[in-house]
């Protein structure tokens, strides 16, 4: 098994994790804003700051919480059994550092694949690529997983657009629903 496999496998949870919820919660932003506004600026605008201040938030999150849960078995090593023992030598391999590098660094990734058509495309057309690129990486992440985890690829593909998608198409129905329930907000 090569190093990056290894490393890849036994990070996975914040990988997909990363991913997922930056491509879902990036796409549900700038779509939804792009439905609101159909402003080029404030689209991608605000998918950067999205991508910036979450990659941080999540980043410093798997790390407070990984050092949280490893200080925490720490504190019952004495008091435990053998097999829970096991447990907790596997959690104490896990680096928090590490993991919030990888969170913030697939944080970013991810959620760059929904805003780079509104850098190329006009709003009309960037939605549905944005959109469309979006399934398709959401899928090829599960193919990938489904691979990594020596379970069936396709439909693990399929579970990660099914799962995902419903609640980015949330972020675009919000925005729809304002500009038609506050039509005089939009800018001009």
């Amino acid at each position: 098994m090569s190093s990056l496999t290894s490393l890849v496998l036994s990070s996975i949870r914040v990988i997909i994790f990363s991913l997922e919820d930056s491509l879902v919660s990036t796409l549900g932003v700038v779509t939804g804003i792009a439905a609101g506004t159909k402003d080029r600026f404030v689209i991608l605008l605000s998918g950067l700051i999205v991508i910036l201040v979450e990659s941080l938030s999540m980043a410093a999150g798997t790390y407070l919480s990984d050092k949280s849960e490893k200080e925490a078995h720490f504190a019952k090593r004495t008091k435990l059994s053998l097999h829970r023992r096991r447990r907790i030598d596997e959690i104490d391999r896990t680096n928090p550092a590490r993991e919030a590098w990888l969170m913030g660094a697939f944080y970013v990734l991810g959620g760059s694949v929904p805003i780079l058509p509104y850098l190329f495309l006009p709003v009309s057309w960037a939605i549905a690529v944005s959109v469309l690129a979006t399934l398709v990486t959401l899928f090829l992440v599960g193919v990938e997983k489904g691979r990594l985890t020596q379970t069936s690829p396709l439909r693990s593909g399929f579970e990660m657009v099914t799962v995902s998608f419903a609640a980015a198409a949330i972020g675009f129905l919000v925005g729809r629903a304002s500009s038609i329930v506050f039509p005089g907000l939009r800018a001009r």
